[in-house]
């Protein structure tokens, strides 16, 4: 199975990256200001303001599923109208849309976390 991680390059989108990819499936990944050279993944610059990227990148990769892992303190124009215009590019092509955040929960302080962790940073 296609899946994109779009936000590959952050601290939830790598570690997506990198289960996705010990579970067998063929990974690419998106990064906005931080370029990876991972074996888990083929890399792609994505701005989610640009919305003939984002649908040039869904439309090229054709994914079982996207997995927006972006970050949000990238502020509205990405974490929001940016997640329009992906949820679109991926309404068009027919793939499966996953939407998550992390970074309103845990700043990253405390390096990895857990599910029984409670987030007193």
């Amino acid at each position: 199975m296609a899946v994109l991680v779009v936000g590959g390059g952050g601290f939830l989108g790598a570690e997506l990256v990198r289960q996705a990819s010990a579970t067998g499936h063929r990974v690419a990944a998106t990064f906005a200001t931080r370029p990876c050279d991972g074996p888990e993944a083929t890399w792609y610059e994505l701005d989610l303001r640009v919305g003939d990227r984002v649908e040039e990148i869904v439309a090229s990769l054709a994914p079982c599923v996207v997995i927006n892992a972006s970050s949000g303190g990238a502020g509205w124009a990405v974490t929001a109208d940016g997640s329009v215009r992906l949820a679109m590019a991926v309404a068009k092509y027919g793939c499966r849309l996953v939407h998550v955040s992390s970074d309103a929960v845990f700043s990253g302080a405390l390096g990895r976390v857990s599910e029984v962790d409670q987030g007193g940073e």
